[in-house]
């Protein structure tokens, strides 16, 4: 898989685009902009232009409004596919890459809020944590069945004045105990 389009993916604003043209057949740029009142025009161009040329979206109509034309987008190939194609096939090469690529797209986020003017971690509820729990696989599905309905209640937020866009990223995985220590 392309480790250029995985990283395209998970910017936040361009899963954001990703999400609702995937969820809305034939979406729109004003379409996308009104889901995503708080990403600037500009910008909004920028990651749906980066997402065509990564073949996330492509153009699949043009409608003439007002005698211009608008671009009408859809998937193109859903990098989700890829990823789960990498899972079953258990190519442990290419699962190496998209948890690094997902580890880099992490530092990358936290590097730029660590070049804002002002940064105040408690304030912008930032953190961070490697938490070791002792779980059954039984616990374990009760525990993840919980933590999704948790995302499943915000997921849908549209954006406001109130809401900031902040990104959740976890990692849940056994690991071996070496030599006692934990």
């Amino acid at each position: 898989m392309n480790q250029d389009v995985l990283k395209s993916l998970l910017n936040p604003i361009r899963m954001k685009i990703f999400q609702h043209v995937l969820m809305n057949e034939g979406v729109t740029t004003g379409d996308l902009a009104k889901a995503l009142p708080d990403v600037p025009q500009a910008s909004l161009y920028r990651h749906i232009n980066k997402m065509v040329q990564d073949e996330i979206l492509s153009v699949m109509s043009e409608n003439k409004v007002r005698g211009v034309y608008e671009k009408v987008y859809a998937i193109q190939n859903n990098p989700l596919t890829s990823i789960n194609k990498i899972v079953e096939e258990e190519d442990r090469e290419q699962l190496y890459m998209v948890c690094y690529t997902f580890a880099m797209s992490l530092l990358m986020d936290f590097g730029n809020y660590l070049k804002r003017d002002s940064i105040d971690l408690p304030e912008d509820k930032v953190g961070f944590r490697s938490i070791p729990l002792y779980l059954s696989d039984a616990e374990s599905d009760r525990f993840l069945r919980g933590l999704y309905d948790l995302l499943e209640d915000v997921l849908d937020h549209e954006p406001s004045e109130e809401r900031t866009l902040r990104k959740f990223s976890y990692a849940f995985m056994p690991v071996e105990v070496k030599g006692g220590d934990e």
